[in-house]
């Protein structure tokens, strides 16, 4: 085996460790499953809930983490409700991984805009970066290299094992998540699940 295939076998090892202990550290804080559910399934926990409401009340706690990185959070919300069917502290996993990727991404003194919207059958929200310089959207960038496998690092590793447990909660949740263009023209990262009917129902159509 040569040196470049050492590095990979040794890039692949660091890679299902640190997704493993991730997937330990979610499963430890809930009830442990009798067997695997499909991809499929909604998550057990899963209830009909307003986004912006978990949103709002996990503010100050994003907001902290931000600011021990010199960075300030700005949320803007519709008026009206935006109910999903949610498993709460799997979402509160996601928002807080998402935060973790703004703080590693983020230049200090940046902030982080979150737009909730709906956009026809389903709840939308976008995490956006705004830099003092205005910059490329590092946020975005770190998100779709994760994604796209592109990392090399250690610290890298575990952004590609993040995002994958992003994917794989929002995937639970019949949602997506992925780096794409905002409303307001800057790259970040869109979080989409379906919309709920007033009598709780989910729309027909699929994301």
């Amino acid at each position: 085996m040569n040196t470049a295939q050492i590095a990979i076998a040794l890039f692949v090892f660091i890679l299902l460790s640190v997704f493993w202990r991730l997937l330990d550290q979610r499963s430890g804080n809930s009830a442990p499953a009798t067997r695997p559910r499909p991809a499929t399934s909604m998550p057990l926990a899963c209830k009909q809930a307003d986004i912006r409401q978990l949103l709002q009340q996990m503010s100050h706690t994003l907001q902290a983490r931000l600011h021990d990185a010199g960075m300030a959070l700005e949320l803007k919300l519709p008026a009206d409700p935006l109910p999903v069917l949610l498993d709460r502290a799997g979402m509160q996993e996601v928002f807080a991984h998402i935060v973790e990727f703004a703080c590693r991404a983020m230049k200090a003194g940046s902030t982080l805009h979150v737009l909730g919207r709906v956009d026809g059958t389903q709840a939308v929200v976008n995490f956006m970066d705004c830099a003092p310089d205005a910059d490329e959207p590092r946020l975005a960038q770190c998100f779709d290299a994760a994604s796209a496998r592109r990392a090399r690092l250690r610290s890298d590793c575990e952004s590609i094992a993040s995002v994958a447990l992003c994917t794989q909660i929002v995937g639970e949740h019949r949602g997506r998540i992925y780096a794409a263009p905002s409303p307001l023209g800057r790259l970040g990262i869109t979080l989409r699940l379906p919309l709920q009917r007033a009598g709780g129902g989910a729309p027909a159509d699929r994301l």
